[in-house]
């Protein structure tokens, strides 16, 4: 995933803004091959975490706080997707943080990613996670699905001045 230094200051700071909580958002944008590797060409949607209040509601279902999970409003992902798919646009990527952890696909994070158990909602969307350590962003790590192995292979993420 290529993204501008101000695109990647835009999700750091919501990460930041977050912490000690993690953050997630969304990244939609043209389709894989049609944005000629622009990344001014995506859009990045900082989203509010539920976790706490579902927490707060259902312990049981909802074991994990927000200091350890997020869970995007439903109700807003959609609003999202439908309007980038109005606009040709498909869901690029997603993004959260893993406060005072590092830079990592938990199993959690995989299991939220193919809740199915075999092959992921977005299998074109990669995953980027923040590694936030005393409220400062100290790494990014982005995973994208891999249908060979069937599993997320781990990259960097690729952030420029300018295209």
């Amino acid at each position: 995933m290529r993204l501008t230094r101000d695109q990647a200051e835009m999700m750091q700071g919501h990460a930041r803004a977050a912490y000690p909580e993690e953050c997630c958002g969304v990244i939609v944008g043209p389709p894989p091959g049609e944005a000629n590797g622009d990344p001014r060409r995506l859009r990045l949607h900082l989203l509010r975490n539920l976790q706490d209040e579902m927490h707060a509601r259902d312990p049981e279902s909802y074991p994990r706080t927000a200091r350890r999970a997020f869970l995007a409003d439903p109700f807003e992902l959609e609003r999202i997707l439908r309007e980038a798919r109005a606009r040709g646009e498909v869901l690029r990527g997603i993004f959260h943080s893993h406060p005072d952890e590092d830079a990592y696909f938990s199993p959690e994070d995989r299991d939220a990613a193919v809740p199915f158990g075999d092959v992921p909602s977005y299998p074109e969307a990669v995953h980027i996670v923040m590694s936030v350590r005393e409220g400062q962003v100290r790494g990014a790590k982005v995973f994208r699905w891999d249908r060979a192995s069937q599993d997320f292979l781990a990259g960097d993420l690729d952030v420029v001045d300018r295209t």
